[in-house]
């Protein structure tokens, strides 16, 4: 999922967001997390990573996104990985990091997550430490449930807490209107508020299900967009205007919420179609990008924002 390149200075990372197509909730575990069902695909939203030898660690933020709510200091992921590959592989350089933001954070793109895995790939790369893909998600999977995912193919199932990735192959034409409103949602408080719904009843679509009807048309897609955390999400947002609400009205059959919240996407056959529903959502307030499914027969571009 992640593309790297030499630089004039180094090396960098293009470090994609992700939707989660469906998300089932499938029970407690015994460690505490929720175990989950997840068809997830990389989308043409990223962010991207320069990497160079230093003596110290620093780590520059910049960017459309690079507002207020991204971590600074040991709380960005992206030092935190790389503080966890320096001292798991005993290596005595350091890096200078900066980072293009341009995934929100606190939506349910993954950004964070994103960009961590792009600094363990970098780094290991940038340090020679030799660590393969199974080794380097591993040390992922210490920083954050999401982690591994950006380390495997551009669409997979994931399952567990988020560390099980199983590949999957799939193509869509699909175009995306990815939307989202001015607020974040803290994932803690949407697992707590799922928690606090009445007990949920058993079945409904799998992942398997989706991804047999990738190649369809997009609208066929509409009952299989399913997100177990949206009512939670919904009971968060209390009276604030739905993005959900503004795409159906606006036309888009195909509208699932990504991860936790508070992003949403919309699904179309023609970018006519996406621009349309994008429209609309800015006209409720809400910040939209034009994106593809990352995957076979996709090239790894933006294609509008």
């Amino acid at each position: 999922m992640l593309t790297m390149a030499s630089s004039p200075n180094g090396l960098t990372v293009r470090a994609p967001a992700k939707v989660n197509l469906t998300l089932r909730v499938l029970g407690t575990r015994p460690d505490g997390y929720h175990a989950l069902e997840s068809l997830v695909a990389g989308v043409t939203l990223f962010d991207t990573l320069h990497l160079a030898l230093d003596d110290g660690m620093s780590l520059a933020c910049s960017g459309a996104a690079a507002g207020a709510d991204v971590p600074a200091g040991d709380a960005n992921l992206v030092l935190r990985a790389a503080r966890v590959l320096r001292e798991t592989c005993g290596v005595g350089e350091g890096a200078r990091l900066a980072l293009e933001k341009h995934i929100p954070p606190g939506r349910g793109f993954g950004g964070g997550s994103s960009d961590a895995a792009a600094a363990l790939v970098g780094l290991n790369a940038l340090w020679d430490t030799g660590l393969g893909r199974e080794e380097l998600a591993r040390l992922g999977a210490t920083i954050g449930s999401d982690v591994p995912l950006f380390l495997g193919p551009p669409l997979a199932v994931m399952r567990g807490r988020g560390e099980e990735i199983e590949p999957a192959r799939g193509r869509s034409s699909w175009h995306l209107v990815l939307a989202w409103p001015d607020f974040g949602l803290s994932t803690a408080d949407v697992y707590a508020a799922y928690d606090r719904l009445p007990a949920k009843e058993d079945g409904g679509p799998s992942a398997a299900d989706l991804l047999d009807r990738l190649d369809g048309l997009a609208r066929e897609a509409k009952p299989f967009l399913v997100n177990d955390l949206e009512p939670a999400a919904d009971s968060i947002r209390g009276a604030r205007p739905g993005l959900r609400a503004v795409l159906e009205a606006a036309g888009a059959e195909a509208v699932g919420m990504t991860g936790s919240g508070s992003a949403y996407f919309a699904a179309a056959d023609t970018e006519a179609d996406a621009r349309r529903w994008a429209d609309a959502a800015r006209s409720g307030g809400a910040t939209t990008y034009l994106a593809r499914l990352l995957g076979d027969g996709i090239e790894q571009q933006e294609i509008s924002p």
